[in-house]
């Protein structure tokens, strides 16, 4: 039968309508597979790339902002693209873990307009005079300063102690430690704002001549120093900071190279209220010994330490945190002491730390320094932290007796072992004992010399060489008292000024 001309456009309108359909329905189905297959390890398939061909215009989310090339996230890597009939399959390579970006971490200010670097040449040396105390002395052979000091460096560092004075007013000089040899002095500075994240800024100070040998810092808030026996070696505790991913652990600082060495983290919990004077750190040649920042825990690293290796780490317990770690005299015996008592471990080559004995004290205070007197391990001398309204405590074969004054914060050997010094913040006094009869052979209060520097004592050790005390106060200032040859009265004299000093 002959169909109208009419007729026959219809039909074949119809017919390419219901084609039409089809396909759609197929590449809708195509479509619903694809977005829930899970994708493989090599190929991914997501629903942004794979869309069926059409001329429905794109939902108005979807489009791109005018002068902007629309990139999903995922094609910023490398990719290569398979075109098959409607659907466009792209594979990406797997993601190689190391190469993952990391969150950017804030960056510690550090403001280096207090250091400044000058030619050796224009340095002037300190003037000596007999009427005067020294302050400059000849080094001591094969000294730590000589085997740090760049002999030919054209330029040196001068170095003064920046003042804060908003909040906290003082000087931001968190540690100190003196070298075995009393050579080198080493200082931490600071660094970054009042809120953090805080850096450190080594300050290394030759005590021959108190110029600066070196300067470098550390991205780490560093709060106790310890120098290493027989080598460049300086340890120090870090404390954590959140902001930076930083544990709380041990640094090594490689004083020669100027960087740090090693930071070995403490699996411990860290408690916030700890204040630098309740941690004991002691460093010996083949150990770094410390304690009271984990219960009763003391903990110990053996040296020297492998790197890639896994850190010889021991512990051991104490009847209560001890605050305060010292060798005895003979060199067998570590002495951990704390408000409860003094406790004696055997140190030996293994890893093993047995207790010998104890010593009852019920202080109500923790100590912060012992010192040993005449030899003998079973007396010695406690002094409190500076917070504590106490005296420090005289222990003669177990018989306690408390020193007049308050607050010592500081025992210092003086003249070779033969007295003992004892800084006391309550007027900046200094006290001499004779170890034999523990009375004051001598005494001077800090502030009634002059110049008046105005702080309180945060670091004092006793300079063999010069025959003087060394003090660096809060304010930043570091001075020598003491009495020059032949004369009766004490005497003042600046190394270098602070900040805040008065005028």
């Amino acid at each position: 039968m002959k169909r109208s001309f009419p007729k026959a456009i219809a039909l074949t309108l119809g017919l390419a309508v219901t084609a039409a359909a089809v396909v759609a329905a197929f590449a809708q189905k195509d479509h619903a597979v694809s977005a829930s297959a899970k994708p493989s390890a090599r190929i991914e398939v997501t629903q942004a790339q794979v869309q069926p061909v059409s001329k429905t215009p794109a939902p108005p989310q979807a489009q791109a902002q005018p002068g902007k090339a629309e990139t999903p996230a995922s094609d910023t890597q490398d990719r290569s693209s398979i075109r098959s009939g409607s659907l466009s399959i792209s594979a990406t390579p797997k993601t190689n873990p190391d190469t993952v970006k990391e969150d950017k971490l804030p960056e510690i200010e550090v403001d280096s307009t207090n250091v400044r670097s000058v030619p050796k040449s224009s340095v002037q040396p300190i003037r000596e005079s007999r009427r005067q105390i020294p302050l400059t002395s000849k080094l001591p052979e094969d000294s730590l300063a000589e085997k740090l000091a760049d002999a030919n460096a054209e330029n040196v560092s001068v170095w003064r102690p920046a003042f804060n004075s908003q909040g906290f007013r003082g000087a931001r000089l968190d540690a100190f430690a003196i070298s075995p040899d009393q050579s080198v002095l080493a200082i931490a500075e600071r660094t970054g704002t009042a809120l953090g994240p805080n850096g450190t800024r080594i300050i290394l100070v030759n005590t021959s001549d108190w110029q600066v040998i070196r300067v470098f810092t550390v991205g780490r808030m560093l709060k106790k120093l310890a120098f290493v026996p027989g080598g460049a070696t300086l340890a120090a505790i870090a404390f954590p900071q959140l902001a930076l991913k930083q544990d709380f652990g041990l640094a090594m600082l490689d004083l020669a190279a100027g960087k740090e060495q090693d930071f070995l983290p403490l699996s411990f919990p860290f408690n916030e209220k700890l204040a630098p004077e309740d941690i004991a750190l002691l460093a010996m040649q083949d150990r770094i010994i410390s304690s009271g920042f984990f219960g009763s825990t003391v903990f110990c690293i053996h040296l020297p330490v492998e790197k890639d290796a896994e850190v010889p780490f021991h512990t051991f317990e104490t009847v209560s945190p001890a605050s305060a770690l010292a060798v005895t005299p003979d060199g067998k015996s570590l002495a951990a002491a704390s408000l409860k008592a003094i406790e004696y471990f055997d140190l030996n080559p293994t890893a093993k730390y047995r207790r010998r004995s104890i010593t009852t004290l019920d202080l109500g205070w923790k100590p912060v320094d012992i010192r040993f007197l005449n030899g003998a391990q079973t007396d010695f001398i406690l002094c409190p932290a500076y917070r504590d309204d106490s005296p420090p405590m005289f222990v003669r074969s177990s018989v306690k007796e408390s020193l007049d004054g308050r607050s010592a914060g500081f025992t210092v050997p003086v003249e070779q072992n033969t007295q003992i010094g004892v800084a006391f913040k309550v007027k900046g006094r200094i006290d001499i004992i004779a170890p034999a009869t523990l009375e004051a052979a001598d005494s001077v209060i800090l502030e009634q010399l002059r110049p008046d520097t105005g702080g309180d004592a945060a670091f004092v050790f006793y300079h063999d060489a010069i025959h003087a005390f060394c003090v660096i106060d809060t304010n930043g200032n570091c001075f020598a008292a003491g009495k020059p040859q032949g004369e009766k009265r004490w005497q003042k004299r600046i190394i270098w000024n602070g900040g805040a000093t008065k005028k």
